[in-house]
């Protein structure tokens, strides 16, 4: 960065010479410090996966979840900083609520993801605050089919078939470009899901983490949903017995 220790990083208001807002830049930094996010859109529905990661042997398992529902048909998976990623979902849900209250049905999710990109935004424009160092994916599913959109701290937003964001985000998403999502049901998605992250986890720098999985479509009736633990079992033993196959080719060829 050229413009570094010249005092264009100070302020999340301040264009550098050479037109860059250093303040989102540091805070997509801190977003590929954390564990691995995807997500994946088939033909009905959309599955979100999250390489949570466990930096000690003292926490208690599940906490910190990275997945929440916003609305009943809305999940949303976050990759940075959980304490910015909390405030987020809270504005999130509170944007739901109201339009419930208002309105007298489920918010689109299209719209939703316009506020809370809007709102991420927001904090890059005022030199009092600082851009959230967290990035989102939505997902949902109503009558139009299966959604789901990603927002970056700067408020930029995009519709996608299938995302990824965090460490690993080069190599999730080379391995998400192989698979034929339109073709794809939501269980199947499922393995495909915990495969990739299984795939690109890191384990000589993190040596622990959970997988987290949730799915949205027609098999739950449009409600978001954390995957069975019966079907995230055999996901994860899947995704383990895909990898040993792996090692075991690459030792042969050796």
């Amino acid at each position: 960065m050229s413009s570094i220790g010249t005092g264009y990083d100070l302020s999340a208001s301040q264009f550098s010479p050479d037109g860059r807002v250093f303040q989102v830049e540091y805070a997509q930094k801190a977003i590929e410090n954390s564990g691995t996010v995807i997500g994946l859109r088939g033909k009905d529905g959309v599955v979100l996966a999250v390489e949570k990661l466990v930096t000690s042997k003292l926490y208690e398992p599940g906490a910190n979840k990275r997945i929440f529902t916003i609305d009943k048909h809305i999940g949303m998976a976050v990759a940075g900083l959980i304490s910015d990623a909390r405030y987020v979902v809270e504005v999130a849900r509170n944007e739901a609520a109201n339009y419930r209250n208002r309105y007298g049905t489920s918010i689109p999710l299209k719209y939703l993801n316009d506020r809370v990109a809007m709102f991420m935004h927001a904090y890059t424009l005022y030199s009092a605050v600082r851009p959230f160092g967290c990035s989102i994916m939505l997902s949902s599913y109503d009558f139009d089919g299966p959604e789901m959109y990603m927002a970056d701290p700067s408020g930029v937003s995009y519709g996608y078939f299938g995302c990824a964001v965090g460490k690993a985000k080069q190599s999730a998403k080379t391995e998400i470009e192989k698979l034929k999502l339109k073709d794809l049901t939501c269980k199947e998605l499922v393995k495909e899901a915990a495969r990739i992250i299984y795939l690109v986890h890191d384990e000589l720098k993190d040596k622990s983490f959970e997988l987290e999985l949730s799915w949205v479509g027609e098999h739950t009736n449009g409600r978001h949903e954390l995957v069975p633990p019966a079907i995230h079992e055999e996901a994860e033993k899947a995704a383990k017995a895909a990898m040993e196959e792996d090692s075991d080719s690459e030792t042969e060829e050796i």
